[in-house]
């Protein structure tokens, strides 16, 4: 397969596994306002979805040509401490404990993103992504720390993460969204319309 270049190609590459962790933050998000009195088996069986699907998520994106061998490094921590986040979790009963583990994960994550951020920001153009996914994931980890080890409640922390998610899923869904755009305008004009 011939090495993708244009800026037009990655666009076309990307795109998708972009709006699948969008679409993954927002329901994640949303799921988080509408449920008002959230237990622990909620908590924990929600926080997992959220994690693994944005872990198979991001191990999607990388799996694209485009994306920077380099850059596949920090980003596939990211996905494996979201992963690891889970299974550890899966393991805990107090909301406390969940709590700190899942902020665990996402600093984690946050900070592997930022890496990649600051690593490839200049050569590849979807990499300016991971400097608000990073710094949304890094934040929201440290609040929900704070959160769990002050008590907070199921909901509460999971309001925290979610409201973390909404950001993520609306930034990422405007840059999806956005190299869609590119890719059915480039068609449409090679078809003359």
């Amino acid at each position: 397969m011939p090495a993708v270049t244009t800026p037009l190609e990655i666009s076309s590459v990307v795109f998708k596994p972009i709006l699948v962790r969008a679409v993954v933050a927002l329901v994640f998000g949303l799921s988080t306002v509408f449920v008002p009195n959230p237990g622990v088996t909620w908590m924990k069986v929600a926080f997992a979805l959220y994690l693994v699907f944005s872990g198979s998520a991001m191990w999607e994106y990388l799996r694209r040509e485009p994306v920077p061998v380099a850059m596949r490094s920090p980003l596939s921590l990211a996905a494996a401490a979201w992963m690891l986040g889970t299974i550890v979790m899966l393991f805990l009963g107090s909301p406390s404990a969940i709590g700190v583990t899942v902020a665990v994960a996402l600093v984690a994550g946050g900070a592997a993103e930022l890496v990649a951020w600051a690593r490839h920001r200049r050569e590849f153009i979807p990499a300016r992504d991971q400097l608000w996914t990073g710094a949304v994931g890094l934040l929201s980890g440290l609040g929900l720390a704070v959160g769990a080890l002050q008590g907070l409640n199921p909901h509460g922390q999971l309001g925290i993460v979610g409201g973390g998610a909404i950001i993520i899923g609306v930034l990422l869904l405007i840059s999806g969204l956005g190299f869609h755009h590119e890719v059915r305008r480039d068609r449409g004009s090679a078809r003359g319309l």
